[in-house]
């Protein structure tokens, strides 16, 4: 996305067929942008210097706006926030102007029942829920402890995320099917034919698209859209980041609760986290990156968050106590809003319906998996997905997927052996012997270097 929208500042899209010698977009963004290779090949994990370059770029932005604590953080997250949504608005009413996004518009609303009884529908539905609202990724544990204990609109922020949410993607595929049916329509194609997947919808049918904008508008369109994607992948950056440093926070304080977090130890941690993933991020940038992103992209999204979700439940519910976690929940709840929460569906929600629902879908997806036509055999005989080096799959694949149960059975059995209960929780009062509270983690004591959630209200 960097490297589109820094290159859309020109007179004319340099994956104009006109500028690039008749290439397609597709071949654009593979052989120019990506340089991309087969495993096997000659150079294949040769790091790309301008990949390399946007990666730095990402990596110094979301370390600088954490880094700079609670006041620049919050100022940049308003505008991260926002600022896409009203370019969604300006895509939007181009989009719907465009001859065939009635089609495409039709084909979106429209649903196909027979996909009903497919697991990756399921799955891709399941993990697109996940990735979004993060409850399988601690986002939102991390974010909303940095309130106080007595605060009681913990319902309202829910709804209030989850609406704006689900109807930012709804609001979303208007725009996006709604361009899908141009560009069906301009190659006199069904739209069924013409609608894709992940990198290939943003950076091959869309960067189409903007090139047959009329009247000398694609510069201008082009740049907003990339500069809107750009944007949501630091907002997921910053929220990441922000995640796992209030999890080392806490860490570093249940072991030295009289440590303080100054903001100093806070940089470093920030630092930290960013030039690790930095140097993780370094394998995507190299030739075969777009394969590597694709082994990563089937796997943790589908099996590992679904899994991570599925432990989330039985911890929650039947660990800590659906009925318990319930009254919590109350506690939190202004009084007004109190009666209205249905504890019985809740409990029956979180017992049965939830973490039975997830364990079909992964188990539909194994199957799916092992029997449709994912697997293939590399070049070693071993069948692997999309017949990708084995090494490749275990380290990228299945073993994130396996790291998390094992360390869940071995906290289970360790916590088990040392006779570890779940604590009582009041949000009224503060327990001097439990672990003190997430707000007087790095954000608070920091002070004005402190890290807030991404709405920039710490506090």
């Amino acid at each position: 996305a960097v490297i589109y929208f820094v290159q859309s500042f020109a007179a004319k899209l340099p994956w104009h067929p006109d500028e690039c010698g008749g290439c397609t977009t597709g071949d654009y963004f593979g052989q120019t942008v990506l340089n991309a290779a087969s495993f096997g090949d000659e150079g294949g994990w040769d790091v790309q210097g301008k990949l390399f370059l946007a990666l730095m770029a990402v990596w110094f932005v979301t370390w600088l706006a954490l880094a700079g604590g609670k006041n620049t953080l919050g100022k940049i997250a308003y505008f991260t926030v926002c600022f896409p949504v009203l370019l969604m608005i300006i895509i939007f009413c181009k989009a719907v102007t465009l001859e065939g996004a009635g089609d495409g518009v039709s084909y979106y609303i429209t649903p196909d029942m027979s996909h009903l009884t497919k697991a990756n529908t399921w799955s891709a539905a399941a993990s697109q829920i996940l990735f979004s609202l993060s409850p399988a990724m601690g986002t939102a544990i991390a974010m909303s402890s940095y309130h106080e204990r007595t605060y009681d609109r913990i319902l309202q922020d829910n709804l209030v995320v989850i609406c704006c949410n689900s109807g930012f993607s709804i609001f979303g595929g208007f725009a996006v099917f709604s361009i899908v049916g141009y560009l069906a329509e301009q190659r006199g194609l069904p739209v069924e034919q013409v609608a894709s997947a992940g990198t290939g919808l943003a950076f091959d049918v869309f960067a189409e698209v903007l090139t047959l904008f009329p009247g000398g508008s694609s510069p201008f369109f082009s740049v907003c859209f990339f500069f809107m994607l750009l944007l949501l992948g630091l907002d997921s950056a910053f929220a990441f980041v922000e995640t796992l440093q209030t999890y080392v926070v806490d860490f570093i304080q249940h072991k030295r609760p009289d440590l303080e977090i100054t903001p100093k130890m806070n940089m470093i941690i920030v630092t930290g986290l960013c030039g690790v993933l930095f140097l993780i991020g370094i394998m995507y940038t190299t030739r075969v990156g777009s394969d590597l992103l694709d082994v990563a992209d089937h796997f943790c999204p589908t099996y590992c968050l679904l899994f991570v979700a599925l432990v989330e439940y039985v911890l929650i519910a039947w660990m800590y106590g659906a009925e318990k976690m319930i009254q919590d929940i109350r506690n939190c709840a202004p009084p007004q809003w109190q009666q209205y929460i249905p504890a019985k569906a809740i409990a029956i929600q979180m017992k049965f319906i939830g973490p039975i629902g997830i364990a079909f879908i992964m188990l539909m997806a194994l199957i799916d998996e092992f029997d449709g036509d994912s697997l293939q055999a590399n070049s070693s005989g071993w069948k692997t997905y999309g017949g990708y080096p084995t090494g490749v799959t275990i380290v990228l694949g299945w073993g994130p997927v396996v790291l998390p149960v094992g360390f869940f059975f071995f906290s289970v059995i360790r916590a088990h052996m040392t006779g570890v209960t779940t604590p009582e929780f009041n949000p009224a009062v503060l327990d001097e012997d439990r672990k003190p509270n997430t707000s007087q983690t790095a954000s608070t004591k920091a002070d004005d270097n402190a890290t807030p959630r991404p709405d920039g209200s710490s506090d």
